[in-house]
Parts: C-alpha cells; structure tokens; sequence
C-alpha cells in the first residue's frame, strides 16, 4: 500500500530542507515503493521495502538508499536524511535504514553494518534507533 502521508512528509522535509516541491516521483512495486528525486543539487533513489523476503539480506520495513548524492555538503546532508528518517518513518513501520551496493560509503558516514557483500557490492543495515546521527 502506498503511503500517502510518508510521501507528504518527505516531500515537506525536502521543500524545509532544500526548497524542493514535489520533487517526489514515486513507483509502487509489490513489496512496498521507490522514489526518485532528480533536482539540481540532489540525486536520490531509496526504496521503501515493507517485505524484503530475504533479498539482499535486507531486514523486512528497510528503507534502502541506493543512490544519495547531494551536490553540496554530502556527508552533513546525509546525516540530516538519516535523523529524518530515523524520527518519521518509524510512525509508517519502518524499523531500519540500509544502502545497496554501497561504492558511495553511505555506510562511513551513517555506522551501517555489514549484511551481504558479493560481485554486485556490499549491502549495509541498521536499525532506525540505533542509528547515531
């Protein structure tokens, strides 16, 4: 089901934060959502999984950054994406925040740890509260 609510609040913090409006391209897939955001000085691509069904060895209600460049100041940007998810998403179910095939070293800067590495890349999880952002 897609949440309708998460995606105003995503949006919301990314008009606060950058001055982006609906800057949210969201696809349904049968085990929760994407969202894509390609604005000047932003370029994400996370997926919202409810069931991972053990792909990737992801935990089941992960949000996975697959993708997070922000042209000014990446590693602080990136922290303020994470204490936001790590505040809200909870209320929606989500319960960790992961990175896929991680060359970026997402991992670095947010203390995500180890949960598959093969020739794709490494994924990294982390339960939402045990983040230290």
């Amino acid at each position: 089901m897609l949440h309708n609510d998460l995606i105003c609040d995503f949006n919301l913090y990314l008009c606060e934060k950058f001055g982006y409006r609906n800057s949210c391209s969201v696809m349904q897939n049968a085990n929760g959502f994407c969202v894509n955001i390609s604005e000047r000085d932003l370029d994400c691509y996370i997926r919202f999984w409810e069931y991972s069904n053990g792909v990737g060895n992801f935990p089941d209600w992960s949000i996975i950054i697959v993708r997070s460049n922000f042209k000014k100041n990446q590693e602080e940007s990136l922290k303020d994406l994470a204490r936001f998810f790590k505040e809200y998403m909870p209320r929606y179910g989500y319960k960790n925040l992961c990175s896929e095939g991680d060359g970026y070293g997402y991992y670095q800067t947010l203390g995500l740890r180890l949960v598959r590495k093969d020739l794709f890349g490494h994924n990294y999880a982390l339960a939402l509260k045990d983040l230290n952002v």
